[in-house]
């Protein structure tokens, strides 16, 4: 059998050549501001803006790790040249589509970075779920670590930041009725990373108001313990348990819930 070995190396740099136009495509970042929005390789990221070697007692990897990142500060500041940002919340969007936030003024009170690798070597596997995945293309860390684990978010595969006001970004996410506030806050602090209602939110977890609500299929009681502890009924969900909500904290967010099935609408 006849080999062509000129295919072959023309094949083989083809391969070559289109893995990493992938993986430079893949270290990328969408940053936007109010009106405003710009994609950074991690290439032209290093090109305008130093680098630091931080470390921190990780809450995720539960370790201390060096990580190469740069300040959210001023990566933020590349795209808001300027801008008076008067946003209320700051957005992380990961390749999932979970998407946590963060309130201006905690974002104020702790130094954020955008990690894109440990110090000296790619990130190391973390565990998720059932599986074992890498925080990149980008890892969003605290410089005060562990200690305000439950303060701000900790997201990693992120591919957006975005600041965002939220009558502007989820206007059908608010209930019209007096009695769902109280639970609509808890809703905005806790579920919207992984939830959508009326396709407005996190893609992560799954749509809770469109086309049926989800109190319109789950019984109120078996409902508060799954948000309580989704484990106990689906062995290694990659739903938290949030077991620092008081029953009068579910109690809202049922509140809350049952509120938007009057509220149904496509963007």
């Amino acid at each position: 059998m006849k080999v062509n070995l000129g295919s072959i190396i023309v094949s083989a740099a083809f391969t070559c050549a289109a893995t990493f136009t992938y993986t430079a495509a893949a270290q990328s970042i969408e940053i936007a501001t109010p009106g405003r929005a710009q994609t950074f390789t991690l290439q032209e990221l290093k090109e305008k803006l130093p680098a630091e070697a931080l470390t921190i007692d990780d809450p995720n990897y539960k370790e201390t790790k060096t990580f190469r990142a740069f300040k959210l500060k001023d990566v933020l500041a590349l795209v808001a040249k300027g801008q008076d940002l008067r946003a209320e919340e700051l957005i992380f969007t990961s390749s999932d589509g979970y998407a946590p936030g963060t309130s201006a003024a905690k974002y104020g009170k702790y130094e954020a970075y955008l990690a894109f690798g440990e110090n000296g070597r790619e990130f190391a596997p973390l565990a998720q779920g059932k599986a074992t995945v890498s925080p990149g293309p980008f890892y969003v860390v605290w410089k005060a670590g562990r200690a305000v684990k439950n303060e701000v978010p900790w997201p990693y595969q992120v591919v957006k930041i975005e600041w965002i006001n939220w009558s502007e970004k989820f206007p059908l996410v608010a209930p019209k009725a007096k009695q769902g506030q109280a639970g609509f806050v808890l809703f905005k602090d806790h579920c919207i990373r992984c939830h959508s209602i009326n396709l407005q939110g996190g893609e992560l977890g799954p749509e809770l108001n469109i086309p049926k609500n989800v109190t319109e299929y789950w019984k109120p009681a078996e409902l508060k313990a799954f948000i309580k502890n989704a484990s106990s009924y689906h062995a290694r969900s990659k739903m938290p348990a949030f077991t620092s909500l008081s029953e009068k904290n579910l109690q809202d967010l049922i509140v809350y819930l049952a509120a938007m099935a009057k509220q149904k609408t496509q963007p």
